[in-house]
């Protein structure tokens, strides 16, 4: 029977109320945990309440007690329309509790529906488990061998062979017969399933007959095979089994995460956390999660939380400072990189995100001292050739950029920045030719970087005139990029029109009265202003003997 998050448009408030009431009645049991979780669910937080109440699992030792958290993680689940994860906590409460019930006055019929549905289920298991004599082994072979010859009631085949499962899960012709079965019957995504989930004789048992240990180190080494889509089914059925496992619980966050099953891997380190809240490394993966799921501010507040509360972890203050370094914010993530840094230094990672925050703030000599620190653990990395190429670039050191961008993009390395970098090292060799055809193969962009590196060449090519006006549509986008305005004063004073290359200087310098080169070239501007000006005002020299 398929479930609505919310069977009709007041279940909201109806979920609110009845876990008020719920909450009242624990109020003198409940554990700190369980009562901010109770007031997050009030204020409308559902996940936040989740995690709360996974995190009381671990303050109670009462069956009862945690019979009745588990049915509310269980209710908040439902409220958050996470159906696959419903069932999972209903079960473990039916474990504490073998007894349980829940009063229909404070849930919703579908809820208790799905409860009701799951003791059920739960029930059914134990009797069948209890049940006597095993079906004789090889009678029953033969009887379903005759109907697949036959092609008659395959159905019946399949109930025998799921028997012959119970009774001798360790007979390895039972699960080929049980998907071959299946496969004649249609049901051929369950044929799949079971042939992905066991291998082709690998795994010779049904999951029912496994133990927890034996499903983890199962799991874990279909990971290990890269059978991710296996090992999850394997480390769901664990963690349904005993949501309090911590192991099966971070094995299947890493299985989800494979997956793309960010929701469940979300899951199942929240769930984790809740167990051991003081885990640093499940705190990690979960912003890891969040990232992954593009919810930046979740991601950020995971790793900001982290660097309070465990100051000197190298690896929280790199989390949070990569992150900002991708969300712009480059002034704190410097710092944050930095004290990565100075808990570790040995993050190649950190040194190759400070380098590149170092090289967009124009430093390329520290930046070129962060990417030889991350050379020494990272030899060969096409990203790090490439940064270490732009600095060179930057830094005026021609003679190694080359071979280090041509090592980058021969590597895969080659985003649009890269290749405009390259363009220019060819410029600056004198390399018109090839710059033009390198050139060619960049497109537009909406910064008109590409049309700057145009402007470099057609100055260097004595192009002044169609140099000037590719320059200049950058510069009308861009009136405050001081190098692009200096570039642009160069184009207009080749044309000697240096009037108006000094009043555009004069505007660079202003944005960056520190920039040296920005400086020379006004003073130079200005000298022939003023030559310009002498000569502009100087009378002509007139022939002897005229009046």
């Amino acid at each position: 029977m398929a479930h609505r998050a919310f069977p009709s448009l007041i279940a909201p408030a109806l979920l609110l109320a009845v876990l008020a009431a719920a909450g009242a009645a624990l109020a003198q049991h409940a554990t700190p945990s369980e009562e901010a979780a109770l007031q997050a669910y009030r204020e409308g937080s559902f996940s936040r309440a989740v995690q709360l109440y996974t995190r009381a699992l671990s303050e109670s030792d009462d069956p009862a007690h945690r019979a009745q958290l588990h049915v509310s993680i269980a209710w908040t689940l439902f409220a958050l329309g996470r159906q696959g994860e419903v069932d999972t906590h209903l079960r473990a409460a039916l474990v504490e509790d073998p007894e349980l019930s829940l009063t229909p006055d404070y849930y919703t019929k579908e809820f208790i529906e799905l409860f009701d549905s799951t003791k059920a289920r739960v029930r059914s298991a134990a009797l069948d488990s209890s049940a006597a004599p095993p079906p004789d082994l090889e009678a029953t072979l033969a009887a379903v061998a005759a109907r697949l010859e036959s092609g008659r009631d395959l159905e019946g085949a399949l109930a025998d062979v799921e028997k012959l499962l119970v009774a001798y899960p360790g007979d390895g012709r039972l699960l080929p017969l049980r998907a071959e079965l299946l496969r004649l019957l249609g049901r051929d995504d369950e044929a799949q399933t079971i042939l992905q989930a066991y291998g082709s004789g690998a795994l010779q048992v049904p999951v029912d007959s496994l133990s927890i240990p034996d499903l983890i180190l199962r799991a874990n080494r279909l990971l290990d095979e890269g059978d991710a889509e296996a090992a999850f089914g394997l480390l769901r059925e664990a963690v349904s089994r005993q949501p309090s496992n911590v192991a099966a619980l971070e094995l299947m966050a890493e299985a989800a995460v494979r997956t793309g099953r960010w929701q469940d891997a979300e899951f199942a380190l929240k769930s984790a956390l809740g167990l051991q809240p003081d885990n640093l490394n499940l705190q990690l993966r979960l912003g890891g999660v969040y990232l992954a799921k593009n919810d930046t501010s979740a991601a950020r507040d995971v790793f900001r939380e982290l660097t309070e509360r465990y100051p000197h972890s190298d690896r929280a203050w790199a989390s949070l400072g990569l992150l900002d370094a991708q969300l712009g914010n480059h002034e704190r993530a410097l710092l944050e990189l930095e004290q990565a840094l100075r808990e570790n230094p040995l993050l190649p990672e950190v040194q190759l995100g400070y380098g590149e925050l170092l090289l967009t703030q124009g430093r390329a000599a520290e930046a070129l001292a962060a990417f030889q620190a991350a050379k020494n653990l990272l030899p060969d990395d096409p990203q790090l050739e490439a940064r270490t190429g732009q600095a060179l670039l930057a830094a005026g050191r021609g003679g190694d950029v080359g071979a280090h961008l041509r090592a980058a993009i021969d590597g895969g390395f080659r985003p649009f920045d890269v290749q405009r970098s390259w363009v220019l090292n060819l410029i600056g060799n004198g390399d018109h030719a090839e710059a033009a055809r390198a050139l060619a193969d960049i497109p537009a962009d909406p910064r008109r970087d590409r049309d700057i590196v145009q402007g470099v060449l057609l100055l260097e090519q004595g192009a002044f005139a169609e140099s000037e006006a590719v320059l200049r549509r950058a510069a009308e986008l861009r009136p405050s990029d001081a190098a692009l305005l200096n570039l642009l004063a160069a184009a207009i004073y080749e044309q000697q029109r240096y009037g108006e290359a000094v009043e555009i200087l004069r505007r660079a310098v202003d944005l960056q009265p520190g920039n040296e080169t920005i400086v020379r070239n006004l003073e130079r501007a200005e000298a022939a202003r003023a030559a310009e000006l002498l000569v502009e005002g100087a009378e002509p020299v007139k022939p002897a003997g005229e009046s």
